[in-house]
């Protein structure tokens, strides 16, 4: 059978979100569409067994909305005003004729859940009755890996008198992961109901009918004084995991675990003196691609990586090594060295099977195939920089050095007879067949090679390391001779070159020739790369897109690319980059794959984990200078 002609793309659907979110979560939990009006639309949790993300969202009604009532009057709960604790903990405030409230939504290290504390001032000069509570409604529970699908289970909910919780749990047959809340005072001191009554019998709904709750709490407050009311909301396999981790927050108390919690955040932050906006952004884009980019498995406790916890992105849930490892691991790196550790034993061990291959699910079983060059070595530049930063040389075992010889027996096999190696999929993931050898996949590899005889030279094989560093400057030298072609402005490296040594003039965000100099091929200064860089940013390139955050784009997605703004802040015109990030919302402050040309705001590839990650290590750099 003959293959398909013509191009055959993935490509991302226009983002037409109206709505700002403030996504939190921590490694066991993520929230991702906490929405401005103070609601939790979804949150999940990752399953190893299901090799992808379990969501618990509501419908028509959200998942979770807080309520307040003054006077025995529900208040409308709009125009709340937004920020964030440490760069990261969400936080409104709202006001009106003799109120204030406050709220306050994070997921403590450690635990397997969430709090969302309300506290409610009295702002008159008279005592007045005030309640807070939470309304829900539990209507669909979803698997995610790239894209959702609605599980066919029963949502079962029940008051559990040995935990004094209130609990829900999703069965296919039997329990398949469940969740359960209480309050900061006991349920027996608050109104609560389950699809409007109270009882300890089990309410049970198949999918897509409503699960409808609400737990209250009210007081007579006295002027200039406060109710406060905390939500904990935990997660586990089954109703009594959950409902007695519920116990657990409750026991240690919400005072206790934020103020522990923001001192882990005051300690981990990239930027830790005022950087302005500039700080803010590096350190909220850090902690996003810290929480949302790994998580630990509730199923079995595992840690997995994958490219985002969100699904606002059009494909969540799954694993790309190049996002792992070129994007995300450097922001972690400037945050926590034993998780950067932690991802690197990850990548020589569970995701070292189907090295290369474009995606995995997230237990590292092969998801989506095709052979990607720039994903095949990409845990080794991961290394190199860890090494670079702790001199952890111990972590280099015989693991490693048996994934260095698989390394360089696979590329053997790539290797074309003009001395370049070629890639079945280019860094946009779509094909590369025409021209196979591309330019900045080959600067990767030759990277690689100097980095594996680096490793070679520590453990005493001088004559492989040597071979090796001889095998890297005859790459360099090959890529020199056939990837440089004459450009508008002088001669350039092309993007790819075909086996006839015809040169194509392109260039990809995902993988840019804007790196090759980031990547140590050749110097910043050095005249081919500095002619690369201009025709990248000029009308020469059909793929440059102009306006008010103008930005090199690709056919994968026709608006300015955020990693292209990266590049900039690396060695470009840094000035500009730096501007245009300041002033763009992006997706309401996190990294997006691409924005508006002329608004700034996310078009596609919302909730960007790892190239949050990469935005956090651009402008950590910036900030260093």
């Amino acid at each position: 059978m003959e293959r398909m002609t013509g191009k055959i793309l993935t490509v991302p659907e226009t983002v037409r979100d109206e709505i700002k979110y403030y996504p939190v979560g921590n490694e066991w939990v993520a929230l991702p569409e906490l929405n401005e009006f103070g609601a939790v639309e979804s949150f999940n949790v990752i399953s190893e067994h299901h090799k992808g993300m379990i969501e618990f969202r509501g419908g028509a009604e959200k998942l979770l909305i807080p309520f307040l009532k003054v006077g025995s009057q529900p208040v409308e709960l709009n125009g709340l005003l937004w920020t964030r604790l440490e760069d990261w903990v969400p936080s409104f405030t709202a006001e009106g004729t003799g109120w204030k409230l406050q709220g306050t939504v994070f997921c403590p290290n450690g635990f397997r859940g969430f709090v969302y504390l309300l506290e409610a001032t009295n702002e008159s000069e008279e005592p007045q009755s005030i309640s807070l509570g939470w309304r829900g409604n539990w209507q669909l529970t979803e698997f995610t890996a790239f894209s959702a699908r609605k599980s066919l289970g029963n949502n079962v909910s029940w008051y559990n008198r040995w935990t004094r919780t209130l609990t829900f749990e999703h069965r296919a047959g039997l329990p398949i992961v469940a969740w359960a809340l209480g309050l900061s005072v006991p349920l027996a001191e608050c109104q609560w109901e389950i699809d409007g009554r109270q009882g300890e019998g089990e309410k049970a709904c198949s999918p897509g009918e409503p699960l409808q709750f609400s737990v209250e709490k009210g007081a007579l407050v006295q002027p200039r004084e406060s109710l406060q009311l905390a939500l904990y909301v935990a997660v586990n396999r089954e109703a009594d995991g959950a409902s007695t981790s519920v116990v657990d927050l409750q026991r240690h108390g919400w005072r206790s675990l934020l103020a522990k919690h923001t001192n882990w955040l005051k300690e981990h932050k990239p930027i830790k003196e005022d950087k302005g906006r500039a700080g803010y952004l590096c350190n909220l884009n850090g902690f996003y691609n810290y929480f949302f980019a790994q998580a630990k498995c509730y199923d079995t406790e595992n840690t997995v990586l994958m490219t985002t916890r969100s699904p606002r992105y059009y494909v969540s849930a799954a694993f790309w090594a190049r996002d792992a490892y070129l994007w995300s691991f450097p922001g972690v790196l400037h945050m926590d060295h034993g998780t950067a550790r932690k991802y690197l034993e990850l990548g020589f061990t569970r995701y070292w099977l189907h090295r290369g291959n474009h995606a995995l699910y997230i237990d590292g079983t092969d998801l989506y195939p095709g052979f990607e060059l720039d994903e095949f070595g990409a845990v080794f530049i991961a290394l190199d920089s860890y090494l670079k930063e702790t001199n952890d040389w111990e972590f280099v075992d015989d693991t490693v050095l048996k994934a260095c010889e698989d390394f360089l027996t696979e590329l053997a096999e790539w290797k074309g007879e003009n001395g370049l190696y070629k890639t079945f999929l280019s860094p946009t993931d779509d094909p590369a067949q025409d021209y196979p050898y591309l330019t900045y996949n080959n600067a990767l590899v030759h990277r690689t090679l100097q980095v594996i005889a680096q490793l070679f030279e520590r453990q005493g094989k001088h004559q492989w390391a040597q071979k090796l560093l001889t095998q890297s400057q005859e790459l360099k030298n090959r890529i020199q001779k056939l990837c440089i072609t004459t450009g508008p402005t002088g001669p350039m490296y092309a993007w790819a070159v075909d086996d006839q040594g015809a040169a194509q003039l392109l260039d990809q965000p995902p993988g840019s020739l804007q790196l090759l100099a980031y990547y140590g091929f050749c110097a910043a200064d050095d005249p081919v790369f500095r002619n690369t860089v201009a025709w990248i940013h000029s009308q020469h390139n059909p793929d440059y897109i102009t306006g008010r955050f103008s930005a090199p784009a690709c056919e994968h997605s026709p608006f300015p690319w955020v990693m292209s703004h990266c590049y900039e802040l690396i060695n470009g015109n840094r000035q500009r980059a730096l501007a245009q990030l300041l002033e763009a919302n992006l997706d309401n402050d996190i990294a997006c794959e691409t924005i508006d040309a002329e608004t700034g705001v996310v078009r596609t590839g919302a909730a960007f984990a790892t190239c949050a990650g990469f935005l956090c290590h651009s402008l950590f750099l910036t900030l260093q200078k």
